[in-house]
């Protein structure tokens, strides 16, 4: 009996007969979505949705599917594992074999891929036909929270999810206005930002505009008090559904006043520990809030002082220091070794600071805080940036000033076994003739009454100029200038590079600077106050060239890593028209010694040629750096880290 199978409509085919189409196929590159995804979809509908499309092979009694190749592959993937019995048929749409290529073409490029926002409303819908998130998750082969982020989404106010459709805003902005189920507050902010911030605001700023006042979990207090305590005392939270779990700035604090309760409770609590003996003690919940923190210039102190060290103590002491001192030395041999020993360093450089924190607790705890002192004087707590309690111990408020000074006398009149009292203590206020309001009206008027008179005086105005920064560069450090608000800023050199002080560059800047130590009006080699006399009555040449000596003290760029982007230090280089290799030469203490063997050899490679580093290979280290030291001579080689790159890429092209 001969069956005869249908040449065109729609039909049903056994999987047995369907193969997948390889003469016509318009796509060439597999679709993005996951084929296990594709295939769950396709059993949590029942089936197909559409159909595939065929048509006839040359293999008889087979059809080529030309369009719907993924759907086929993920049926395939379900009688792998017994969800599509084999003699279930598939929906297909039979076509002439003269259209296939055209059938596959229309497939990919004719249908219009659905606009996630689409998608966000399609799942709500579902949810509100009675589906739960896990189902519609397990339907549509997705995460349950993937399904969940995109319930958030789709309720976010219409006017915003037709901006997003309408690409007038990102989906990491939309998904920051889903930070807040109130959408008049998400229609009010969208409002005021124009259609510059619509495109460019960056996501935090949308989300701490939808959160007014609350405090993001990464503050200091939250980190002190912890999630967990905050929400016990009544805290309200809100997670950014789209943000990483561990990310703290995505944790909302609605109630700062309750955070704020519950960390003053807690600080009197963790009190406790600090000991008794002193005469008050104050706490503030930040940095900002402690009167005694920084640079205080309201509170005094008085000052510990250091007992000599029990025997056991020093000896420890001892011990420590050796063994700190080896770890010293032997990472800095890690450090310029041939081999990789990254693992051994970190392991040693952690065990030398858990060493120093050690010595350092030896040598605090052998303090003595007199008795005298700690009637009188207090300590200040407050919960620094990391959430942790800062202390500070010895603190003299105001009104104990003449308290501490009394103790202070005495202790020093007893003499003997008696502790003195070492303090410091603020000036004391008194009523000043003008308010310091009126002091900075009157004065800031007076610096613009200057600056305008020389702004009209050219040259006397680059003569200032150049005496303060001489008295600055070859002066006391204590010098005051001449009232310019003008410094310079300069790096230590030989702090970075132990070869420094011998390298040319240093010997130039070190004539230049005895000769200009010459020629200004000095006090023991130091530059005085006359530098402004003599300024005044200098050519213009002079001082330029005085200038130019000045600035080059400033110039700045030392890195800590390599990097291929042009710096600042570059852009000045080449506006400079500066010829490294005029100035610097690979030697054994400038480079060689701090590179690897390896590394010497390729580097000789591109400096001086093939031949001249092949016999370095037999070498040990040191007469390698000794070979390739004279092979380099005068071959004009430097680093990449020291060469100069064009800000403009297209040059170095």
């Amino acid at each position: 009996m001969t069956t005869t199978l249908p040449t065109a409509g729609r039909t049903e085919i056994l999987p047995k007969h369907l193969i997948l189409s390889e003469r016509y196929q318009a796509r060439k590159k597999p679709g993005q979505q996951p084929l296990a995804e594709l295939a769950e979809s396709i059993a949590a509908q029942g089936g197909l949705l559409q159909n595939l499309v065929v048509v006839k092979s040359k293999k008889r009694g087979q059809y080529e599917v030309v369009a719907g190749g993924r759907r086929w592959a993920a049926i395939q993937l379900l009688m792998t594992d017994g969800r599509w019995p084999e003699d279930r048929p598939v929906p297909v749409l039979i076509v002439p074999n003269t259209q296939g290529l055209e059938a596959s073409l229309a497939e990919n490029t004719l249908r219009e891929d659905m606009h996630p926002a689409d998608e966000f409303e399609a799942f709500a819908g579902l949810i509100d036909q009675g589906s739960t998130i896990e189902d519609v998750a397990a339907r549509f082969g997705k995460q349950a929270n993937y399904v969940r982020g995109r319930m958030k989404l789709a309720h976010v106010a219409p006017e915003l999810l037709q901006a997003y459709r309408d690409d007038e805003m990102s989906l990491s902005v939309l998904m920051a206005f889903a930070i807040t189920d109130d959408q008049d507050r998400q229609r009010e902010l969208w409002a005021r930002m124009d259609r510059w911030d619509r495109k460019n605001t960056q996501p935090s700023h949308i989300r701490q505009g939808l959160m007014d006042e609350a405090w993001t979990a990464d503050r200091a207090l939250a980190k002190y008090v912890g999630l967990d305590a905050y929400e016990a005392a009544g805290g309200r939270v809100t997670q950014d559904l789209f943000a990483d779990g561990g990310d703290l700035r995505s944790i909302y604090l609605h109630d700062p006043d309750i955070l704020k309760a519950v960390a003053t409770d807690k600080m009197q609590t963790d009190l406790t520990r600090l000991g008794d003996g002193w005469a008050w003690i104050e706490t503030a919940l930040s940095f900002d809030e402690a009167g005694w923190a920084g640079y205080s210039s309201k509170y005094g102190r008085v000052y510990a002082e250091p007992r000599e060290l029990t025997k056991g103590e020093a000896a420890q002491v001892k011990a420590l220091t050796k063994r700190i001192d080896v770890l010293d030395h032997d990472m800095d041999v890690l450090a310029e070794a041939d081999e990789d020993c990254g693992d051994a360093w970190d392991q040693m450089n952690e065990e030398l600071e858990t060493l120093k924190d050690q010595r350092a607790a030896i040598t605090d705890a052998a303090k003595v805080w007199p008795d005298e002192a700690k009637k009188i004087a207090g300590v200040g707590v407050y919960i620094d940036h990391s959430g942790e309690l800062n202390t500070t111990y010895g603190l003299i408020r105001p009104e104990d000033r003449r308290a501490v000074q009394a103790a202070a006398q005495t202790a020093a009149g007893e003499g003997g076994d008696a502790v003195a009292l070492r303090t410091s203590l603020p000036a004391p206020t008194t009523r000043p003739a003008y308010s310091e309001r009126l002091i900075r009206q009157l004065t800031a008027n007076k610096v613009g009454a200057v600056a305008a008179d020389l702004a009209g005086k050219p040259a006397i105005a680059l003569a200032v100029l150049v005496a303060q920064l001489a008295q600055e560069t070859l002066g006391p450090g204590w010098a005051r200038g001449f009232g310019l608000g003008v410094s310079l800023r300069g790096e230590a050199l030989d702090t970075h590079a132990p070869d420094y002080a011998d390298s040319k560059a240093a010997k130039v800047m070190s004539d230049m600077r005895q000769h200009w130590l010459d020629i200004l009006p000095t006090d023991q080699g130091q530059v005085t106050s006359d530098a402004l006399a003599w300024a005044l009555a200098q050519d213009q040449q002079t001082l330029v060239e005085l200038l130019a000596f000045c600035i080059a003290g400033t110039v700045q760029g030392v890195q800590h890593q390599d990097t291929d982007q042009a710096t600042p230090l570059d852009v000045l280089a080449a506006t400079a028209g500066t010829d490294i290799v005029q100035w610097w030469e690979p030697t054994r203490p400038s480079f060689l010694q701090h590179v690897s063997k390896g590394m010497i050899a390729q580097v000789v490679t591109e400096g001086a040629g093939a031949d001249a580093a092949l016999p370095l290979a037999a070498m040990k280290k040191g007469a390698a750096v000794d070979a390739a030291a004279l092979a380099l001579a005068g071959k004009h080689w430097v680093p990449e880290p020291m060469r100069i790159k064009s800000p403009d890429p297209a040059l170095e092209a």
